[in-house]
């Protein structure tokens, strides 16, 4: 199986990098991944309140003015570019 093999890999080259480290680490390391996993409970997460419609009660294009209005530049140039391009389109 291919998941299984890189899983393998994967253990090989974290095995390769953690041998070297000294025996206090090595049990500090095994302590850490053993309260890992007690700790580890399979929760479910929702992603529902994720999805949806953004709700407000200004208009697309007042929305879009607003956030023009806000934005911040450390010039006009870009600025005054992207608004006369959009201009010459409308």
């Amino acid at each position: 199986m291919i998941i299984t093999d890189f899983n393998q890999t994967l253990l090989n080259n974290h095995f390769d990098l953690l041998k070297n480290l000294n025996k206090n680490n090595k049990l500090e390391l095994i302590l850490w991944l053993s309260q890992s996993l007690k700790s580890t409970a399979s929760k479910e997460i929702s992603l529902r309140p994720l999805f949806g419609t953004f709700q407000s009660e200004q208009s697309a294009e007042e929305l879009i003015a607003e956030i023009q209005q806000s934005r911040l530049f450390s010039g006009n140039k870009g600025t005054k570019i992207w608004r006369e391009s959009n201009q010459s389109k409308s």
